[in-house]
């Protein structure tokens, strides 16, 4: 009788335990490598894609078979640009040269198509912040050089963004996957 219990109880248990992981959404985590590019004030030559710099990029976001599943992302990168032709507005002679470190958060929704085969084409749209800190061709902190710029003109350090992204991932495993993206990221700063 004490057998036909505990075989039961432990049936129970693991049948639980079976039916409790199963409606689980495991977590992926993402670790990946980026090339930052530059567009801006400061490519007005049409050498926005000339120079990558290196960064990276961790994401965090459901295993769902479902089309649209949400997902974050952080990273961190740098890049260096300048344009000597830049003239003079109004007697202020602009800023011709940036470095900056940066760091961007974000969510996004991202939308997985073919999802029963092993390559998935997909798309993302989301809102993050993007943290920078611009420095000139002498190391010296951009925000604090109110020289280049117009009378009352600031800027700060931090600012929203809305990353686009196309890409692909291919399913070499179960625990394995390698994707390629496309992030384009506008902002609401220079």
């Amino acid at each position: 009788m004490r057998l036909k219990w505990t075989v039961f109880v432990a049936l129970l248990i693991w049948g639980c335990q079976t039916f409790g992981q199963a409606s689980q959404k495991p977590l992926r985590l993402g670790v990946g490598f980026m090339g930052a590019a530059y567009s801006g004030d400061l490519t007005t030559n049409g050498d926005a894609l000339h120079q990558f710099y290196p960064g990276f990029n961790f994401t965090l976001q459901f295993a769902s078979e479902k089309l649209i599943s949400p997902q974050l992302n952080a990273g961190f990168g740098r890049f260096v640009t300048q344009d000597r032709d830049i003239a003079a507005v109004d007697g202020i002679q602009p800023n011709t040269f940036v470095d900056t470190r940066f760091f961007h958060v974000d969510f996004r929704l991202k939308a997985r198509f073919l999802r029963e085969t092993p390559i998935h084409p997909y798309v993302s749209v989301g809102l993050g912040l993007l943290g920078y800190t611009p420095r000139d061709a002498d190391g010296n902190n951009l925000l604090d050089n109110l020289s280049t710029r117009n009378e009352g003109e600031t800027y700060g350090s931090i600012t929203a963004s809305f990353p686009l992204s196309p890409g692909v991932e291919i399913e070499m495993s179960p625990l394995l996957m390698l994707g390629v993206e496309y992030t384009f990221r506008p902002t609401t700063s220079d």
